[in-house]
């Protein structure tokens, strides 16, 4: 007997809608403060009011006889508190503990040096107030130049100088090439200092559990890699600890890694015997939590005279601040690995280096340097097409990389695995209407309001390298995914992740995976993550754009595996071989309602048995076949084999006030290429969010400080962030070329939007005020760009 036919149950490709979204629009998702434990206390740190000082002594007397303090710690007091790691660690890298309190330095302005805990948050601020600290000032370093001069005091007076960490990268002879180029650009582009600014702040809260371990529960990307180092500092075994992560309000790479702070606060928690929590405020997150960018990059570029590219020669430099941190080198030096994007340069030197100063560490944020690197190159482009006479979009065209050469390493030993660039390319400026635009913009070129085109090319690195190369580069972390899935006696699917939702859609992704798997309707699968006490483990953390790549190859490895069992099972109850059934979707025979997971007899598909029948028969396990264990679970391990390389192109129209200098962006087309795209709404939401945050860092955000070190951006009141109007529609277009190193070929995307915006911005602003004054410094303020426009207009 035929089965009836059934609709595909298959989930992937369309916008299955996140699960948990009228909660938290209502206000009612769970966040770290909202975890109520009785008998808690609250945290409150003394910080540094000076960029640099040596600590004479510390005097918590006064603090400790404030009504309501329970207890008053500096790191005198915690001897039993290890430091932490950083994460990554370069070959050369010079070393500087990472403590929870400052011990005989302070290095920047709000860092803390003690710990009040007392019965309320106002109590324990206002005892914190009155711990009285002696300092001997020292100089301070404020910026990298700063720090690089040959008599430049030391930061780590056991450092030879100022440099924590360096890499460098050399292919052919570049200084050969720029000898003999026809055109050699040479510029130096910053990228300013930015705060991630996750709309929940970060915040922990530690209970003792009462037999000598601690439960946290933490706003973290990597709940994995802090208890981890909160084990390590405390010299706990790690089954004493367990972390929880509740509802995250956005991550953006702040939250990527351990923090000194987690390790003291399950310290104090151990010692007094009760839950203590600490809920950053705005003002200490601009002191406490890592900052974003912060580089510079020192450009040289080669060119034939047709536009293309002999040689580069490029330094980048990161202002580390007061810390080499948990990210190191990290942002600069993937920033520098990637620095050639999806162009054929034979010749290239590379230096990446990591500079201290006496600032607030910098760290992860959304692009992780390659933003930076980007703009340096994609502006280089632009000023080179216009110095060679050809249009941007033709220069580009005439340096890509075409698919015929893919897989293709780069010179800096990065493989690009698959992608079209120049179809790409092709497709975004005709969606956008680029020679139009160009056309509309040159006559309006003494208009009050100037008009720009700009276009921008990039890549992005996804899905984490193989964890054996990993370690190679100095991570001291795995890439891979450990997973767990579980067929209830239902036939319902629960996924146990170590993957963390951060409000990125990585639940409903991994669920879509495993119910295409399992021939299923994505209803009936669920996802639980964030919790280190379930039997799944995620080495890196929540980051690199690496969620549905890595989490997802897990995924569709464990729910095969489910799947093989099922088949085994099913061949089973109707008296087959396994060779003899397959797994489809089908309805039941006579009934019209929703189709279900079927395992049924090829030569025979009428003949088929329920998946829920036969998990309930694997759970009873009256009757199973040879050798077969109770139950339906399959726990799987995954390691990537190998950075796949999402792609892209930005064309953008700008209009500027010629009175103000003020920048409107008015429209942006936005093409991509992240391999298959698994849900098209959640990939249009990554895009969207990063496109917005990189305009906020092109045209508004700057975190500075006074001559002093002070903090000049403490509050969103002076902070400048883009409103909803600055961002203007974006017209995503799509272009799927998978992976070929993945089940799924799937392409990360989360950092996409990030990348090749600002130069494209910048791009069209040069175009608009024309090329008398170079633009190459963020942000694009009207203040700079009113300016500009005057040298312009003075030439």
């Amino acid at each position: 007997m035929d089965a009836p036919t059934a609709p595909s149950c298959r989930s992937t490709g369309t916008s299955v809608r996140r699960r948990g979204l009228a909660r938290i629009v209502a206000g009612k998702a769970a966040y770290v403060p909202d975890q109520h434990l009785p008998g808690t206390l609250d945290v409150a740190f003394a910080r540094s009011p000076v960029a640099h000082a040596h600590i004479r002594s510390i005097d918590i007397g006064r603090a400790a006889a404030l009504p309501g303090v329970v207890a008053v710690r500096t790191m005198r007091d915690l001897p039993g508190l290890g430091s932490l790691s950083s994460t990554w660690e370069v070959a050369g890298q010079r070393h500087c503990p990472e403590h929870a309190l400052a011990t005989d330095r302070l290095r920047h302005v709000g860092q803390a040096f003690a710990v009040v805990v007392a019965n309320d948050r106002a109590t324990a601020e206002r005892a914190a107030a009155l711990v009285e600290i002696d300092l001997e000032p020292l100089p301070a370093l404020l910026s990298v130049d700063a720090a690089l001069e040959p008599d430049a005091p030391r930061l780590y007076p056991d450092w030879p100088d100022n440099e924590a960490a360096r890499a460098e990268w050399l292919v052919g002879d570049p200084d050969a090439a720029l000898d003999g180029a026809a055109l050699v650009v040479e510029e130096s582009f910053t990228s300013q200092r930015v705060h991630p600014l996750s709309l929940e702040t970060r915040g922990i809260l530690a209970a003792p559990d009462g037999e000598g371990g601690v439960t946290l529960w933490v706003s973290t990307q990597a709940p994995h890699q802090v208890k981890m180092a909160v084990a390590s500092a405390l010299g706990l075994p790690e089954h004493r600890l367990r972390v929880i992560v509740p509802n995250v309000g956005g991550g953006f790479g702040m939250k990527a890694y351990p923090h000194a702070d987690e390790a003291l606060l399950a310290r104090l928690a151990l010692d007094l015997g009760r839950p203590v929590r600490w809920i950053e405020d705005r003002r200490e997150s601009f002191v406490s939590s890592a900052m974003g960018r912060d580089q510079r990059v020192d450009l040289r570029v080669g060119f034939d005279a047709t536009g293309r590219i002999l040689a580069l020669d490029g330094v980048v430099t990161l202002d580390k601040g007061a810390l080499i941190g948990q990210s190191s080198l990290g942002t600069a030096w993937v920033g520098a690995a990637f620095l050639p994007g999806g162009y054929a340069i034979p010749a290239v030197r590379i230096i990446a280096r990591a500079i201290v100063t006496n600032t607030p560490q910098t760290g992860a944020y959304r692009g992780y340097g390659q933003p930076e690197t980007n703009l340096a190159l994609e502006r280089t482009l632009d000023i080179a097409a216009d110095r060679l006479g050809i249009s941007p979009a033709e220069i580009r065209q005439r340096n890509f990389i075409v698919p015929a050469q893919m897989p293709h390493m780069i010179a800096t030993g990065v493989t690009l695995d698959s992608g079209d660039y120049p179809r790409l390319l092709d497709m975004t400026l005709e969606r956008f209407g680029y020679e139009e635009a160009r056309a509309r913009c040159a006559a309006a070129a003494a208009s009050p309001v100037r008009r720009g085109v700009g276009i921008a090319c990039y890549i992005e690195t996804s899905n984490m390298a193989p964890s054996a190369a990993a370690a190679y580069l100095g991570i001291r972390a795995g890439s891979f995914d450990l997973l767990t899935i579980r067929m209830e006696p239902t036939g319902h699917v629960r996924i146990d992740t170590g993957q963390t939702e951060l409000g990125q859609g990585i639940s409903i992704t991994l669920a879509q995976l495993c119910a295409d798997e399992l021939m299923m309707p994505v209803e009936d699968v669920v996802v639980a993550h964030g919790d280190t006490a379930l039997p799944a483990f995620t080495s890196y953390g929540t980051a690199g754009s690496a969620g549905a790549g890595v989490g997802g190859a897990a995924v569709i490895k464990g729910a095969a595996r489910l799947r093989d069992k099922l088949l085994l099972w099913g061949a089973h109850l109707l008296q087959l071989d396994a060779a003899a059934v397959e797994l489809a979707s089908a309805r039941p025979l006579g009934d019209e309602g929703a189709p279900r997971a079927v395992v049924r007899d090829k030569a025979d598909p009428g003949r088929q048995v329920a998946v829920s029948e036969i998990a309930r028969a694997a759970y009873f396990f009256h009757s199973a076949p040879d050798g077969v264990d109770p139950g339906l679970e399959a726990s799987v391990g995954y390691d990537p084999p190998g950075f796949a390389i999402s792609y892209g192109a930005v064309a953008v129209e700008v209009a500027v006030d010629a009175e103000t200098g003020k920048v409107a962006i008015e429209r942006m087309t936005f093409g991509h290429d992240c391999g298959r795209v698994i849900n098209p709404a959640i990939v249009e939401g990554q895009i969207s969010g990063a496109v917005a945050q990189a305009i906020g860092a092109t045209l508004y955000e700057a975190a500075r400080y006074d001559e002093e070190g002070r903090p000049l951006s403490t509050s969103l009141m002076d902070y400048m962030l883009p409103l909803a109007a600055d961002v203007p529609p974006i017209d995503l277009v799509h272009l799927e070329t998978p992976s070929p190193l993945y089940p799924h070929g799937v392409k990360g995307v989360g950092e996409s939007g990030t990348i090749a915006v600002p130069a494209a911005i910048m791009n069209a602003v040069q175009h608009a005020i024309g090329t008398g004054t170079t633009l190459t410094a963020l942000p694009l303020s009207a203040e700079r760009v009113w300016e500009a426009m005057r040298t312009t207009a003075q030439i």
